[in-house]
């Protein structure tokens, strides 16, 4: 038979191992729980992430001569500004900018879309040249017609300036007066920002900003003015 002292013995060591056991049960149970609360924190974050990013994808449809797609696929971004889609940019920005048409509608068409390239120094140019009522389009298209046709366009070495050549062409809406043909260059400084609204990238996917900017005629004549950004 154990004596008692065997017997308290015993009974210590049992009961230490039941509530040792529910202890170390507990404390496992906390830390599970501690690492599912860590877990849905880190992904509520990303969600959070994921929400506030652009979710746009442009994507390029090839179509027949019918309109009819024929291939279509997400748009991979360009890993470097092709030369000849700036060129061309350049060139729309100076014939929509300087074209003047008898439309107003059209015309205010044509400054909506130059002005998608100014940054805001360049538009404040703009505005203060095209404020001038002699130089402003829409009182020019009350008795004239304005052609622009770029010649030239030519990145200057080691920077990001443009010199553009055009030559534009006016003709009186009325009387049989001779047209009359003056030549004109600009100096482009321009930036690359690629575009991040559903606007812009219809009216701007390259992201092109003219910084600042001046122009002048090359054969001046009393009905032109020389306009220069400081």
């Amino acid at each position: 038979m154990a004596s008692p002292s065997t017997q308290v013995i015993a009974a210590r060591r049992e009961f230490e191992t039941v509530f040792g056991d529910l202890a170390r049960g507990k404390r496992n149970w906390q830390l599970m729980a501690f690492a599912a609360m860590g877990l849905l924190g880190v992904r509520e974050l990303a969600y959070q992430r994921y929400a506030a990013g652009s979710r746009i994808t442009p994507y390029v449809v090839e179509v027949d001569r019918l309109g009819r797609a024929q291939t279509f696929g997400p748009a991979e971004p360009l890993k470097a500004t092709d030369r000849r889609v700036m060129i061309a940019e350049l060139a729309t920005f100076i014939r929509n900018l300087r074209t003047v048409v008898p439309d107003l509608p059209t015309q205010a068409d044509l400054s909506r879309r130059a002005y998608v390239f100014a940054s805001p120094s360049a538009a404040t140019f703009l505005n203060t040249y095209f404020s001038n009522p002699t130089n402003d389009p829409r009182t020019l298209g009350k008795r004239i017609a304005r052609t622009v046709e770029v010649t030239s366009v030519l990145q200057l070495p080691g920077t990001n300036t443009w010199k553009v050549q055009w030559m534009e062409t006016e003709r009186p809406l009325t009387g049989s007066s001779t047209p009359q043909h003056v030549a004109w260059e600009a100096y482009l400084a321009t930036a690359v920002t690629p575009p991040t609204t559903t606007e812009s990238i219809e009216l701007n996917p390259l992201g092109l900003y003219i910084t600042s900017m001046t122009w002048t005629p090359i054969t001046p004549s009393q009905s032109d003015s020389v306009a220069m950004m400081p």
